[in-house]
C-alpha cells in the first residue's frame, strides 16, 4: 500500500500508539483494526455492520520526520481538526467503520485534490501526476499543500516537486484508496453506501477563508448542494443534530470539498455528506483544551451512528 506498510490489530496489541512523540491517544479496546504508521488507523464495525463509515481526514497529530515549518508549531497545530478522531470513535458501535488520518492536514490535506497545488510552492519544475491546477483554496494558503499557518508563511522556502509527489504517493493517496475500498465493499454488499466526511470548523471564520470575519453556526452540513447524496440522508443528518438542540445550516459555511466529491456518487447508490462541527461546542479555541459540551456531542454523533444504521437497513 506505501512505504510505511501495514499493521492489524487485535484486542491485545490495541492501546497507546503513539503520535510523534508528542499526541498519544488511546484506541477503543475492542474492536479490530488496520493501522499504517503514520498514514491511517481503520476501525472496524462492532458486531453487525452497516453500509456506514465516517472518515476523518483533516485531524491527524502524527507529525512526519520531514515536515519541516518555518511557521511555530502552535500556529500549525491549529489546523488541525482536533479531538475529532475522539468524538467519532463511538461511531463503530453502532457498526459503522471509522477511517482517520494520522498525518496533519498541514503537511497534505486529505480534503483537497491532488493537483490543488501552487506551482509557486516548487523549486523545481512539476513532472506530474497530472497537471497543477490551483483553486482558490492554494490562493488562500490551505490546497493540497498548505503554505499559510494562521497569520504567518508555513515555510521559508520552496519545496522540491519529489517532496510533494512523496506526500501524494505515501499519504494523500493510500488514505483515499482505502476509504474508495470500504465504500466500494460496502456498496456490493448493500443497496447503498454511507459516507460521512467528518470536520471541524472555527467558531468565526479566519484570515485564509471564504467566511473571514463571520460567526458561524453549530453544524454545518456539505452535500455539494445537493449532488453528492440523496436528500432524505442530508435530511436525516440535520434532523438528528436539530433534535439535540443545536443550530444546523445547509451549504452555507461549507458546501463540500475533495472527500465527498472524490467518493460522492449518489446514482450508483454511493452517498457522501460532509459535517462541519463549530469547535467552540466542544473545545476552547484558545487553550485548546476540551470543555463540559465534548460529551453532550459525542452523544449526538453515537445517535446519528445508530440512526444511520437504521437508516440503511430500510432501504435495504
Amino acid at each position: 500500500m506505501s512505504k510505511h506498510g501495514s499493521h492489524a490489530l487485535d484486542n491485545r496489541q490495541a492501546g497507546f500508539i503513539g503520535l510523534g512523540n508528542r499526541f498519544p491517544f488511546h484506541l477503543p479496546p475492542s474492536y479490530p483494526m488496520l493501522l499504517v504508521p503514520g498514514v491511517m488507523l481503520r476501525t472496524d464495525p462492532a458486531g453487525v455492520a452497516s453500509p456506514v463509515v465516517f472518515d476523518v481526514p483533516r485531524s491527524g497529530t502524527w507529525y512526519p520526520c520531514d515536515f519541516r515549518p518555518d511557521a511555530s508549531f502552535q500556529d500549525v497545530h491549529r489546523s488541525v481538526s482536533m479531538y475529532l478522531h475522539e468524538l467519532y470513535s463511538v461511531v463503530p458501535t453502532a457498526g459503522a467503520t471509522l477511517l482517520y488520518a494520522l498525518f496533519p492536514n498541514a503537511y497534505i490535506d486529505a480534503n483537497r485534490h491532488e493537483t490543488d497545488v501552487d506551482p509557486e510552492l516548487l523549486s523545481d519544475e512539476w513532472a506530474g501526476p497530472g497537471i497543477l491546477n490551483p483553486t482558490v483554496k492554494s490562493k488562500l494558503g490551505i490546497g493540497l499543500i498548505h503554505s499559510a499557518a494562521g497569520n504567518n508563511s508555513l515555510y521559508d522556502g520552496k519545496l522540491t516537486a519529489a517532496d510533494v509527489r512523496n506526500r501524494i504517493e505515501n499519504y494523500f493517496l493510500p488514505y483515499h484508496d482505502e476509504l474508495a475500498r470500504i465504500i466500494s465493499e460496502q456498496r456490493k454488499a448493500s443497496p447503498a453506501s454511507y459516507h460521512i466526511s467528518c470536520h471541524s470548523m472555527a467558531s468565526i471564520g479566519g484570515r485564509s477563508t471564504l467566511d473571514a470575519g463571520s460567526p458561524r453556526s453549530d453544524i454545518d452540513i456539505g452535500d455539494l448542494n445537493g449532488k453528492s447524496c440523496s436528500p432524505e440522508l442530508s435530511k436525516l443528518v440535520e434532523e438528528t443534530f436539530k433534535r439535540h438542540g443545536y443550530r444546523v445550516t445547509s451549504n452555507f459555511h461549507y458546501a463540500g470539498a475533495e472527500c465527498v466529491t472524490r467518493h460522492g456518487d449518489p446514482e450508483s447508490g454511493r452517498h457522501s455528506l460532509q459535517i462541519e462541527v463549530n469547535r467552540k461546542l466542544y473545545m476552547d479555541e484558545e487553550s485548546l483544551t476540551r470543555n463540559a459540551g465534548f460529551s453532550e456531542l459525542q452523544k449526538a454523533i453515537a445517535d446519528l451512528a445508530g440512526a444511520l444504521k437504521e437508516f440503511a437497513a430500510h432501504r435495504g
